[in-house]
């Protein structure tokens, strides 16, 4: 595994929540193209009005968050956000909410580097969950190679609906607990 010396990944702080979203967004382009959306489709899925205010809530958020929300971000030596990792704790299972990281930082470990400093603060007598978009295969085996298997259980998201009204198909993964 490759390692990138000057990123240091920590806890999000309010500050962040622009680099975040932008992160967000630009990390989720190639896996839309994947699923066939068109350009513009994504774009008009991500208009800036709407990202604005998503990273401005987002940032009010953050101060609110338990030791069971879990947001860590990986930033380059000019700080800016280049990787995130969301995970909560629940009473009775645990759930991974999003792991991005941008293209350009994209094969070099910085993925598994942030899922396992979140994985470490989870509680691992309770299963862990997670959902992630059928088509992006490049996901489904990185969570595979962390312990995660496919549930069979298959859902649709009507905020994931193309031009032609197809939405895309979302596959939950889970990973047993330490006592299951």
């Amino acid at each position: 595994m490759k390692y990138i010396d000057d990123i240091k990944i920590s806890k999000a702080i309010p500050s962040d929540a622009e680099g975040i979203q932008t992160l967000t967004i630009e990390s989720s382009k190639g896996m839309y193209e994947l699923c066939g959306w068109s350009p513009k489709e994504i774009e008009d899925h991500f208009p800036p009005e709407k990202a604005k205010e998503a990273a401005e809530r987002l940032g009010k958020n953050i101060p609110t968050f338990t030791d069971d929300n879990i947001l860590l971000v990986a930033k380059d030596k000019d700080n800016r956000v280049v990787g995130c990792c969301f995970a909560e704790r629940h009473i009775d299972k645990n759930t991974i909410e999003a792991v991005y990281v941008l293209p350009k930082f994209q094969g070099l470990g910085l993925a598994k580097e942030l899922y396992d400093k979140a994985f470490e603060q989870l509680n691992h007598d309770n299963d862990t969950y997670l959902d992630v978009f059928s088509l992006n295969s490049k996901a489904i085996n990185f969570y595979k190679k962390q312990g995660f298997s496919e549930t069979g259980k298959k859902t649709f998201d009507e905020r994931f609906v193309g031009e032609a009204g197809e939405m895309l198909e979302i596959t939950e993964m889970m990973m047993s607990g330490k006592n299951k």
